[in-house]
């Protein structure tokens, strides 16, 4: 007997507040699983999730959470690859453009302003899970979060155009070699995640790239609209990854 679109509902959410709170995801698969089958006996007596945690949902979730250790370990994973991936994203942008020559503005920022954004991200799952809100608020909500690496990542990429000095710059062969790196990170984030979404999302990103870099547009309106597609690109994928760990979740406790 499966729980009711209300439980389900709760289970789901509940899966989602845990691990954007740094919980360790085979604890949280525990967790939910051993709720679901209070859930399912409750529910054959007629009670509700309310009846059953004893709580209101929210109350109930940071209660969890709080008896819960923080995974730093699997925190750190995450925040790793988050980096990597990011970071070889932009890189391999740059090699295509062949400029591959990085300030320290460029090699600092970047790192600090993609920990910031994941974080903000992360903040932003926890509280819609948390709360039961419409669609049409969460979608203002996650709009106005995809502001933010806009703001963010491109306020760092064109201060380092106008105050940026070169710290570090890679040559043909150099351009050559990190293009095969960063192609070799995004592949292996992939395999290791069984999505091909950052194998797909190069090629979103980088051929409307191309063909913008060969517009009549002037060179300020070109460098723009370049700045704004690796933030745009890298808030989905982020955005899908969390849906990919959301959606995992409900399927193993399913």
């Amino acid at each position: 007997m499966n729980v009711s679109k209300e439980s389900r509902d709760f289970l789901d959410r509940l899966s989602i507040y845990l691990i954007t709170s740094g919980k360790n995801e085979k604890e949280i698969r525990e967790i939910t699983g051993e709720l679901e089958d209070h859930l399912q006996e409750a529910e054959q007596n007629g009670k509700s999730v309310e009846d059953i945690t004893g709580l209101t949902p929210k109350a109930y979730m940071d209660q969890i959470a709080k008896e819960m250790p923080i995974d730093k370990v699997g925190i750190l994973k995450y925040a790793t690859l988050l980096i990597f991936g990011a970071v070889a994203f932009y890189v391999m942008g740059d090699a295509i453009k062949g400029t591959m020559d990085y300030s320290w503005i460029i090699i600092i920022g970047l790192p600090v302003m993609i920990l910031l954004y994941g974080g903000m991200v992360a903040r932003l799952f926890k509280y819609t899970a948390g709360k039961v809100l419409t669609k049409k608020k969460e979608f203002t909500l996650y709009i106005m979060m995809g502001g933010v690496p806009l703001i963010g990542m491109g306020a760092v990429v064109f201060l380092d155009l106008f105050i940026g000095d070169t710290a570090v710059s890679f040559g043909t062969t150099g351009r050559v070699v990190g293009f095969v790196i960063c192609a070799l990170i995004l592949i292996g984030i992939s395999i290791w995640s069984k999505t091909l979404i950052m194998i797909l999302l190069p090629i979103v990103v980088f051929v409307p790239q191309y063909f913008i870099e060969r517009s009549s547009w002037s060179e300020e309106t070109q460098l723009m609209m370049i700045g704004m597609i690796f933030p745009i690109g890298f808030m989905i994928s982020l955005g899908i990854s969390f849906l990919q760990i959301w959606r995992k979740e409900r399927k193993q406790i399913a």
